[in-house]
């Protein structure tokens, strides 16, 4: 009985490329992301809340009425202070 050499290697191969398969799904389920797209009328909304909010903070500081929450701040300070951010600049 004659044993063909070339015909164990293709099958090999062909094993290798079915393991390989689904590798190469992974990786490009991976590279791929997601991306939103805001219309013009949701982007030109959201600055008319930004700037409303900037002047109600602005008016309130004008009249002396805006209240600091400390403990909120100092829980943004802490959590700074803990990534290493420079506080000071």
């Amino acid at each position: 009985m004659k044993i063909n050499p070339l015909n164990r290697i293709d099958t090999v191969y062909q094993a290798y490329q079915k393991q390989q398969q689904p590798n190469r799904a992974e990786a490009t389920k991976q590279t791929q992301t997601e991306k939103v797209e805001l219309s013009s009328e949701a982007q030109l909304q959201i600055q008319k809340e930004k700037d409303a909010k900037i002047e109600q903070l602005k008016n309130q500081i004008a009249n002396g009425t805006y209240k600091v929450d400390s403990e909120k701040l100092a829980d943004k300070l802490l959590s700074a202070w803990k990534s290493g951010a420079k506080i000071d600049e």
